[in-house]
């Protein structure tokens, strides 16, 4: 019988899926009681992807030293999710459910992939964002909202972009270098359900 090991994927990840990845991970290990004394901190887990959030944001400029920074940032962040891995291994003890719990996938038995309720792709001018979410069955219309305040917690912090009868659509005139959170509700002939998760994505 093969025994569950973590494939270290998160290594080839682009610098913005890294910070995706690496925010799953702490929130996962932060609420997860079996990971009581992990070998990274989630504290140095949050530094380190914070510094490369920044660094990835400052690389858009295309200068050589702000470049030359977001690899360093890479590289750090890249050793101390491998420390965490093997931790996770270590205290999985071969079970691929404890460590799929943690956020990793499995070499042999990786995760089935699942497409994410809402995503956002940039687009091909500068400015432009693409959103899908996935169809709501019985869906009339789909609300989109956007926000550019820090961490928006209220209702007052989303404003209205779009009202579409497609899970998908097509926002411009965004400002670069600055970071938005999406989110989108269905409207179905019960009413209007829940907003989605918000997304978040640095527009360039």
């Amino acid at each position: 019988m093969k025994k569950d090991k973590i494939v270290f994927d998160f290594i080839k990840l682009s610098a913005t899926e890294k910070v995706e990845f690496g925010r799953n991970v702490e929130l996962r290990i932060r609420e997860n009681p079996i990971f009581t004394n992990p070998d990274v901190t989630m504290d140095q887990l949050k530094a380190a992807t914070d510094l490369l959030e920044t660094r990835s944001v400052a690389s858009l400029s295309g200068g050589k030293e702000e470049t030359a920074l977001l690899h360093q940032a890479e590289k750090a962040w890249d050793d101390l999710m491998r420390l965490l891995a093997r931790y996770v291994e270590r205290i999985a003890n071969t079970d691929g459910a404890i460590m799929l719990s943690a956020g990793f996938n499995l070499v042999k038995q990786p995760a089935p992939a699942q497409r994410p309720e809402l995503s956002v792709e940039l687009g091909n001018k500068s400015g432009v964002v693409l959103l899908k979410r996935q169809a709501v069955e019985g869906a009339q219309s789909y609300i989109w909202q956007m926000s550019s305040v820090a961490l928006p917690e209220k209702e007052a912090d989303y404003t209205l972009v779009k009202v579409t009868v497609k899970a998908n659509v097509e926002i411009e005139g965004l400002t670069p270098l600055i970071k938005y959170w999406f989110r989108v509700a269905a409207v179905t002939r019960e009413g209007t359900g829940p907003f989605s998760a918000p997304v978040t994505q640095v527009v360039i």
